[in-house]
């Protein structure tokens, strides 16, 4: 028997690639229910899904003895309320990011699941890219040196009418760090810890007329290093940019492509600290390299999903908890 069997919160745009994920591991979830309130969504489904369950309610997911896990994808201000209600009814969870937009409840949320006995998992799927991985290598080996300085560009496109409905406001959908940056936020203090906050300021430079910023440029302060973030929706006519550098006293790292999937750049001092780049290439990507440029594609969910069966603790809600607080934290700050 499949050791999680699965109803699912919300049909939107996001749940294709959780059904992906679902049916690519039949042995370890069964997809059993979804529940969408929006009728024109459960018909869409119905089509394509006939065979699984339509609850009629939110509470009858909870209700359900068949199932011991709920996958949430609804609207981010959701997160926190509904995993605290799928836990206290007994159901493992796996949510989307965020799961809440403070770190206390974070918290709040691993603390109900052990007292509960059931997994709490969040969705940071970016983590499981062959270029992180390697990344976190150069890292542990320490191949760039003393670190000197850090930067996040995130440039990106989005049209006139992308912040409606629930984005349309900082109190449901975050701001733009919960809704984009966190992926890449995620990273950053993955391989170089959590600085502090020294500065933040967010504008309207494109969508002027909601209150949720589309653009936030940050200081960070590492203790012997700084960084700087920037974060923006307003590029036209396309996205622009995605990159994350990493500068040392031997050398330097940049990630960069859709979702820091690719290294654009990695260059040393020395041939030997080069060779060492390389063999850690190879053993990562199981094939030697000849130049600089190392590319992966980010497995997304149905990796995501195969970890949580194979390596838990890499997809903790505690794991979350450090960007949920820097997040809250440049959101604080740049909004005040």
């Amino acid at each position: 028997m499949a050791k999680y069997k699965v109803a699912v919160l919300g049909g939107g745009a996001i749940f294709s690639r959780h059904l992906a994920a679902l049916q690519a591991y039949p042995d370890d979830y069964q997809f059993i229910g979804l529940f969408d309130p929006k009728t024109e969504v459960v018909d869409k489904w119905r089509q394509q899904l006939p065979d699984i369950k339509y609850y009629a309610s939110e509470a009858e997911v909870y209700l359900d003895e068949n199932i011991n896990c709920v996958v949430i994808l609804t609207p981010s201000e959701l997160h926190f309320t509904q995993a605290s209600r799928a836990i206290k009814a007994g159901k493992s969870i796996i949510v989307e990011k965020p799961v809440a937009f403070d770190a206390q409840q974070v918290s709040e949320l691993q603390m109900l699941a052990d007292r509960h006995q059931v997994d709490a998992f969040c969705v940071l799927q970016v983590r499981l890219n062959p270029s992180i991985a390697i990344a976190r290598q150069i890292m542990a080996n320490n191949l760039l040196g003393q670190i000197r300085g850090v930067s996040l560009v995130q440039r990106w496109q989005r049209p006139l009418d992308y912040f409606t409905g629930w984005r349309g406001s900082n109190a449901t959908c975050g701001g733009v760090l919960f809704e984009f940056g966190i992926h890449y936020l995620d990273i950053m203090q993955q391989l170089l810890g959590t600085p502090k906050v020294v500065a933040a300021r967010f504008f309207n430079a494109k969508f002027q007329n909601t209150n949720v910023g589309d653009s936030v440029y940050a200081i960070l302060d590492f203790g012997k290093f700084g960084g700087t973030v920037e974060v923006s929706l307003a590029a036209e006519p396309r996205n622009i940019e995605l990159s994350l550098t990493i500068m040392g006293s031997e050398g330097y790292l940049k990630l960069g492509g859709r979702s820091l999937d690719q290294i654009i750049g990695c260059e040393f001092l020395t041939e030997n600290t080069t060779i060492k780049y390389k063999q850690i290439c190879s053993q990562i990507l199981g094939v030697q390299i000849d130049n600089q440029v190392t590319i992966g594609a980010c497995p997304h969910h149905p990796e995501l999903y195969r970890q949580i069966i194979s390596q838990p603790e890499l997809f903790t809600i505690s794991n979350t908890h450090a960007v949920i607080e820097l997040v809250s934290l440049i959101n604080l700050l740049g909004q005040s």
